[in-house]
């Protein structure tokens, strides 16, 4: 049984839509196998001789200026001494050479300085920082082995990781307007793959255009006991198609493209608001660069944009939903080799299976984000927020939020992850003032095999002591956009709102292409009168009389993922949620379960 009418044929019209690009991508590509020189012979008309990374070739050569061979050289030097008067002539007794020559050559040299400036480094476009890492973070192996499943099959042993343009596990919310093929403009790069013949192909004259594309297909299998605690048993599939195109003109200007359609199947239960969404644009703006200040280029987006910062408790595309949280709206963004700073002001965009995505006009979302980078692995985020809402039964009104977060390593074995924020400003008729705070250590065994690492933490979230609002200020911390799957259980039952969570992470890796997780959770409330929040943000259970106590439950998460190719991911999870006091006395008081299968393909 489908959630919706139009699933199937929503889901024809995907599928074609793929199977239209993907047949255009292989003439285009085998266009290019037949013609290798067409892009070099834009950027020099000096023959080159040839070599197998046409593309990172071509690009090479658009940034480097070329030098005539020897012969020629020669041959030119032999024929200017032929045109160049006799230094020692009549005209010339003094010998030396003359001012108009040496104002020639002058200017020749200045203008082959200005033709240098203007060569792009293509090999820093587009501009991506090194984003802090989320919690629960591990150290990557630097050793050499076997870093996919198919590698292992065909004993191709690697003395060091290969790069991971689109993720190494299956689910990534790094957006793909950062994903980082950069490494193919390098003339010495040694990882190649059948799909670099549609990255970063260089045309027009001197290379100076350069377009890229690219996409995922992923399905999961979802089997919910008790689902969502209403005591009804849920199987259902999340599927997605994502596609998009990347193009710009030197560093100066860039236009992106992403398209995804996300459907859910089999559902017994209404669709989550993020279980699917339908045919819609995802990302689609324009960028152009301002300028270099402070040795590192300053650029503004204006479009329909995915937003990630920091640790993503706050602002995430989650990528565990079917469907990823995205905005409209104006971005400005700087970077260097130790700073980054981000200024945006957005709305939210709204998830309908029914018709088109819509922006929410009603939210106003804006801010400031700033990222030290003091040293490699260490990362100091400072950041202000501010959320201004209107036409709402209860939450009218402005949040704002400044927090800031430390984290990284000691020598490669200390972990530890700090995050806290303050929100204040007006809820309804009543003042806001609420905070959030996040504790984190951790160690890497590095000489035991599998190199385990082993987390610790505690995060909070305040709550409202009077949920009538009759007294006092509103109290409940608003999570705002952030990332609440991988911070407080895989079952979705909790939100970064009047919530206790003592927590541990064991994780280990067998081999380099299979990660292995293992979560637990000790739930319970900041308030015993406010709310279980969900996920979502929505109220799960509630007692205001606060009798049903605040143990809300224990949880345990377990994960395995597979890295099957350079594209292919498989996850495999089990989650079950053991309900305390609260949870018995507020509702179905059944344990909650999950298992789950996820396969993506990413091209």
């Amino acid at each position: 049984m489908l959630s919706s009418p139009r699933s199937l044929g929503r889901s024809r019209t995907a599928w074609t839509a793929a199977l239209a690009l993907g047949g255009a991508l292989v003439l285009f590509s085998q266009a290019g196998a037949q013609q290798p020189t067409r892009f070099a012979e834009a950027s020099t008309s000096t023959p080159q001789p040839a070599r197998p990374t046409r593309f990172a070739e071509t690009s090479a050569r658009a940034q480097m200026p070329q030098d005539p061979p020897p012969a020629e050289a020669g041959a030119e030097t032999d024929t200017k001494a032929a045109l160049q008067p006799d230094s020692t002539s009549k005209n010339n007794p003094s010998g030396g050479a003359p001012a108009s020559g040496a104002k020639a050559a002058d200017k020749k040299a200045d203008e082959k300085k200005d033709d240098e400036k203007k060569k792009v480094n293509w090999a820093k476009v587009p501009p991506v920082s090194k984003r802090a890492p989320t919690g629960w973070f591990s150290l990557p192996s630097t050793e050499p082995g076997f870093y996919s499943l198919l590698d292992h099959i065909r004993g191709e042993y690697l003395e060091k990781p290969p790069r991971y343009p689109f993720g190494s596990r299956s689910l990534n919310s790094i957006p793909t307007y950062d994903y980082d093929f950069r490494y193919l403009e390098d003339p010495k790069n040694t990882q190649h793959d059948w799909s670099d013949c549609y990255k970063r192909i260089h045309f027009g004259p001197d290379g100076d255009f350069l377009f890229s594309t690219g996409g995922e297909v992923r399905d999961r299998y979802m089997n919910e006991i008790s689902s969502r605690g209403t005591g009804t048993n849920n199987f259902y599939n999340n599927f997605r198609v994502r596609a998009y195109g990347d193009f710009w003109y030197k560093d100066q200007f860039r236009v992106f493209a992403e398209f995804m359609d996300a459907d859910v199947y089999g559902n017994r239960l209404p669709p989550n608001a993020n279980d699917g969404s339908g045919p819609e644009l995802q990302n689609g703006f324009v960028d152009a660069k301002v300028g270099d200040p402070f040795g590192g280029p300053l650029y503004v987006r204006v479009g329909r944009q995915e937003l990630l910062y920091g640790s993503q408790r706050l602002i995430s595309p989650p990528d565990w939903a079917n469907t990823r949280r995205t905005f409209q709206g104006a971005k400005a963004f700087w970077s260097n080799e130790q700073w980054s700073v981000d200024a945006f002001w957005v709305q939210p965009v709204t998830t309908d299976l029914k018709k088109f995505d819509s922006v929410n006009n009603n939210q106003n979302f804006f801010g400031m984000w700033g990222t030290y980078r003091p040293k490699a692995g260490t990362f100091f985020d400072l950041y202000y927020l501010g959320l201004v809402q209107a036409n709402t039964t209860t939450n009218n009104g402005d949040i704002h939020t400044i927090g800031s977060r430390y984290a990284g390593d000691v020598e490669k074995h200390l972990l530890f992850d700090f995050e806290a924020a303050v929100q204040f400003g007006e809820r309804g008729t009543r003042h806001a003032l609420a905070k959030m705070a996040t504790a984190g250590l951790g160690w890497r065994f590095a000489e035991v095999p599998w190199t385990p690492h082993v987390w610790i933490y505690y995060d909070y979230a305040s709550g409202d002591k009077d949920p009538t609002g009759r007294t006092g200020s509103n109290r409940t911390f608003n999570q705002l956009f952030g990332q609440r799957h991988n911070y407080f259980g895989y079952l979705d039952l909790v939100a970064r709102q009047n919530i206790h969570d003592l927590n541990l992470q064991v994780s280990a890796t067998p081999v380099g292409w299979m990660g292995l997780s293992a979560q637990y959770h000790a739930f319970s409330l900041d308030s015993r009168r406010d709310a279980l929040y969900a996920a979502s943000g929505a109220v799960l259970r509630r007692d205001a009389t606060g009798r049903a106590g605040s143990d809300v439950g224990d949880e345990i998460d377990l994960l395995a993922d597979f890295h099957l190719s350079n594209h292919t991911d498989l996850m495999i999870g089990y989650s079950k949620f053991f309900g305390g006091t609260f949870w018995r006395r507020t509702g179905n008081p059944n344990n909650v379960e999950l298992f789950y299968t996820q396969y993506s393909f990413k091209w």
